[in-house]
Order: C-alpha cells, then structure tokens, then sequence
C-alpha cells in the first residue's frame, strides 16, 4: 500500500500513535519523527509540548485531512519550512516560502557576534548602523533589529519577489528600526553609512552536486548559485563595501565550507584587516570577518 493510500485511512487515532504509525509506513523515506510532530503541531494548532501532554487525545477528521496533505508534500522531498511557511531562527519565527532562501541553523552563530560587535560601537558612545545584504527572508536583519531596538537596520533586496516575503515578516516583527531598500547588493547605500554589513550572499558553483536535492529543487536558484566559482557576488559585496562601511566598520560574510582562504585573500587584497574565520557547528570556516580599517 502506498504512502499516501495508508495515510487517508488512519480514522480515529489518538495523536501518539498517528506518528507512530505514520514513521512505520514511510519505510526508507529520510523523514524524521520531529517533522511529523511539527506537521501534527501545525495541523492541530498546538504546540510540540502540548501535543505531547495530550498524547491520547484523538485527532479529528479536519485535522487528519491536514495533517494527510502535509505528510503528503514532505514524502514528495518538499522541505517542512515552505510547507508550513515558517522557519524558526534564533529566538524568533519567520514566514518563508519558494521565493526566499530557508534560514539554516549554522546562521544563527553570526547573531551573536555581531551584536557583540554592535554593543561595543553603542558603548563607545555611537549609534548602531547595519545593511543586511541580500536580506531574503530578514531573518538576520530583523533578528538583530528585534535583540536591538535602538539601532538603524538597512534591510537590502534585489529581487522584488523576495521583497514580497522580507515586507511580510517586517510587518510582523512589529519592528520601527527597520526599512527596506531595493538594491543590487550595496548600489544604492549611501556612501560611510555603515558601522557592520552582514550578508549570506549566494556562494555555491553552478556546477556544484554538493546539494541536497530538496535543496536545488525547490529553493531559489538566485539565492544560492553564483559563477566565478561561487565567489562572484562575494566579490561585488567586498568591493561595494569599501565605499559603504564607516572607517573601521566591520564587515561579516557567510562563505561555502572550501572558500575561507579564497575570500580572506580577496580581503587582503582590498585592504580590509583584522580579519578572522568563525566556525559553525560542524567545525567548518563558514564565516570571515574583517574590518575596513585601511584606504585602498
């Protein structure tokens, strides 16, 4: 019996063991038991923890429609993010679809330090300015304006899809220290406006099988593929920079797992110093720091 036969006819079930069973009928399928929980959580419109307390309670017919259709897109290979237009990041939640790029968890390491790095500008006794390049989601820009109300975010977009989604989650974070500017990369920031550009910029080859399928497949191919060997807008954003951050401004990229030494030399070359690599969890140089202290 197929995947989805075997789910439409599961009547009167209590919440436990409609996961239960639902994790035995996918066989191979590299679904996990916290997906099907999300699904469930979304489809009942309770939390993990809730449906855990209540794990007895049976589901009803709407909500096992519902929870039918998502299970339903996740064995297709869709990722659970765009189903169920909500990605969690840091200490917040963010609206996502196709139009924008997932936010991944390794992300969220750069929060900290650039709020660490912010609060050391506040203290010295200057306002707080940040761009966040090629904003997609906002989920950076938007998490820091959130962390720091009195500071100015710049949220950066090219693409008027995206915008669509990053004006969304801006309306809902509620947030009076943000605005929105459409610009390729940095080509409409004022010039020294900046004291930390942080940007995730697409930096995967086009030729690239290190993908994931879901991944090539569903997210947009503008946010994730650049040429030049996937340095391409890393570069533009490098260049750009030097006009837009103040003296001493502090620059923060997001780089593949091989580009480290690549982007660093391609600092160097453009005077930028104090330059230094950020491990994500896996242990891998994913992020490059450096700051604008020298006139090229």
């Amino acid at each position: 019996m197929g995947l989805k036969n075997h789910l439409w006819i599961k009547m009167n079930i209590s919440y436990k063991s409609l996961i239960d069973e639902t994790m035995k009928s996918m066989n191979d399928s590299i679904i996990s038991k916290l997906e099907l929980e999300y699904c469930l959580a979304e489809s009942t419109h309770m939390s993990i923890n809730s449906l855990k307390l209540n794990s007895e309670t049976k589901i009803k017919s709407s909500q096992l429609k519902k929870f039918n259709m998502f299970v339903i897109q996740l064995a297709s290979g869709k990722p659970l993010a765009y189903i169920l237009n909500n990605q969690p990041f840091h200490n917040y939640s963010y609206y996502v679809d196709e139009r924008v790029l997932i936010p991944r968890q390794e992300t969220e390491i750069i929060i900290d330090e650039i709020i660490r790095q912010g609060d050391l500008i506040k203290k010295s006794g200057s306002s707080v300015s940040i761009i966040d390049a090629g904003s997609g989601s906002g989920c950076i820009g938007l998490t820091i304006a959130q962390e720091r109300p009195e500071w100015k975010i710049i949220l950066v977009e090219k693409s008027l899809a995206a915008i669509s989604v990053l004006s969304k989650n801006l309306i809902d974070s509620k947030c009076t220290n943000c605005e929105i500017l459409e610009s390729d990369w940095l080509e409409n920031c004022e010039h020294q406006s900046a004291d930390i550009i942080i940007s995730n910029p697409p930096y995967v080859k086009h030729d690239s099988k290190m993908l994931r399928k879901s991944v090539a497949f569903y997210e947009p191919d503008m946010a994730l593929y650049s040429h030049n060997n996937g340095l391409e807008d890393m570069k533009k954003i490098i260049i750009q920079s030097k006009e837009v951050l103040k003296q001493d401004g502090f620059l923060f990229l997001e780089n593949g797992y091989d580009q480290s030494g690549r982007v660093t030399r391609f600092l160097e070359k453009h005077y930028y110093g104090d330059i230094r690599v950020i491990l994500d969890y896996n242990q891998i140089r994913r992020f490059t720091v450096s700051r604008n202290n020298k006139n090229g």
